[in-house]
C-alpha cells in the first residue's frame, strides 16, 4: 500500500473543497490501495519538516493555488528533502501552473491524476539557488495586480480583473531599462513594461501567450515586453494580449534559456513570483528538470452501467475525456 501526505490549509479560501471531499477522497484512495495522512497548514506551527523527515511517504498531495505550492516546495528544497511523487489539488485563486498541466476543474479529475497517474518529469525555476517559482517570476506592468487584486474577483472574471484594476497603471505606465544575461553569454538590454518568465504558457489566467513554451524541456520562456510608442500602440498590444496573438507583436521579444540573469532594475517597480509578491534585487535563475516528478494520468474515464429489462443484458459505455 502506498503512503500519502496531503497538504492543505483548512483556512484558506478554498479549503473548504478538500473538507467537504474529504470522504470521497479518503475512500477512493483506500480502493486503489493508498493510505492518505493529512497536515493542516497553521501559522502558529510549523512541523512538516519534522513530519516527512520522521516519516516516508510515496506521495506528496499538496492543496493550494501556484504561491502556496511554490512555499511548500521552496521549503523541503531548502532543507534538500529528496520529493516523493507530487500530486495537486488546484484548490487557490491562481492555478496557472496545474491549468498548464491540464489537471483538470474537477475533485474527481484530480483523484483520478493521483490513483491512476504516471510521475512525469516537470521543471521548475529557482530563484538565487533558494526559491521555487512553478509557475512565473515578473516584473513591471501588471503584476502588482497579481496580488493586490481581490481573490473572488481573479477567480470569477479571470484575465478581465487584471485590465479593470489595470486601468490606473496603463494611464502612467513606469518604463525602465532590462538588462538581460543568458547563459550563452547573451546580454540582453530593453527599455521594458514588463518581463515575465514563464514555465508554461500562461500566466494570470492569461492562457497561450507562448505557445512553444513546454514544462518539460529545462527551459525558461523568457518574454519582454518593450516600450510602446503610442496609445495605439498600447491598444493594439492589448487586443494581441486577449486573442493569444500576443508574441507576434512587434512590441514583443521572446527569448529561451535554461539560466539568465536580471539585474536589479533601478525604477521603483513591482515584481511577482507565482503571483504573489516579490523582490526587485540581482537575481539568477535556472531551471531545474528533474527534480520535480507530478503525478499526471494520460486520460480519466467514467464508467457507467445501464441496466436493461430483465431480459436484456448489461452494457458498459466507457466515455474518455
Amino acid at each position: 500500500m502506498r503512503k500519502a501526505l496531503l497538504i492543505y490549509n483548512p483556512n484558506s479560501g478554498n479549503g473548504k473543497v478538500i473538507l467537504d471531499n474529504l470522504n470521497k477522497i479518503t475512500t477512493e484512495f483506500l480502493k486503489n490501495d493508498i493510505s492518505l495522512t493529512l497536515y493542516s497548514i497553521n501559522l502558529e506551527y510549523n512541523q512538516l519538516l519534522a513530519v516527512l523527515k520522521k516519516h516516508k511517504f510515496d506521495i506528496l498531495i499538496l492543496s493550494g493555488g501556484d504561491g502556496t505550492l511554490s512555499r511548500t516546495l521552496t521549503e523541503l528544497y531548502n532543507e534538500k528533502i529528496k520529493l516523493p511523487y507530487i500530486g495537486i489539488f488546484p484548490t487557490g485563486t491562481s492555478n496557472d501552473f496545474a491549468r498548464c498541466l491540464n489537471l483538470g476543474n474537477s475533485i474527481d479529475e484530480w483523484i483520478n491524476h493521483i490513483i491512476a497517474g504516471k510521475p512525469k518529469n516537470i521543471d521548475f525555476g529557482v530563484i538565487n539557488g533558494k526559491t521555487i517559482f512553478l509557475s512565473s517570476y515578473a516584473g513591471g506592468l501588471f503584476t502588482k495586480i497579481s496580488y493586490n487584486t481581490d481573490k473572488n474577483m481573479k477567480k470569477n472574471i479571470g484575465k478581465l480583473a487584471y485590465l479593470i484594476n489595470g486601468i490606473n497603471e496603463l494611464i502612467n505606465i513606469k518604463k525602465f531599462k532590462l538588462h538581460l544575461t543568458l547563459d550563452d553569454g547573451s546580454e540582453i538590454e530593453e527599455k521594458a513594461i514588463l518581463y515575465m518568465i514563464l514555465n508554461g504558457n500562461g500566466i494570470g489566467g492569461f492562457d497561450k501567450l507562448d505557445s512553444s513554451a513546454s514544462m518539460t524541456d529545462g527551459l525558461m520562456n523568457i518574454i519582454i515586453i518593450k516600450e510602446t510608442k503610442s496609445a495605439i500602440d498600447l491598444s493594439t498590444l492589448f487586443i494581441d494580449l486577449m486573442n493569444n496573438n500576443f508574441v507576434n507583436n512587434n512590441f514583443v521579444r521572446t527569448l529561451m534559456a535554461r539560466k539568465c540573469k536580471i539585474k536589479k532594475i533601478k525604477s521603483d517597480i513591482a515584481v511577482s513570483i507565482d503571483g504573489e509578491e516579490g523582490e526587485n534585487i540581482d537575481s539568477e535563475i535556472e531551471f531545474i528538470h528533474d527534480k520535480l516528478k507530478i503525478l499526471i494520468a494520460e486520460e480519466w474515464y467514467i464508467i457507467i452501467k445501464i441496466r436493461l429489462p430483465p431480459k436484456g443484458g448489461g452494457l458498459i459505455f466507457w466515455i474518455f475525456l
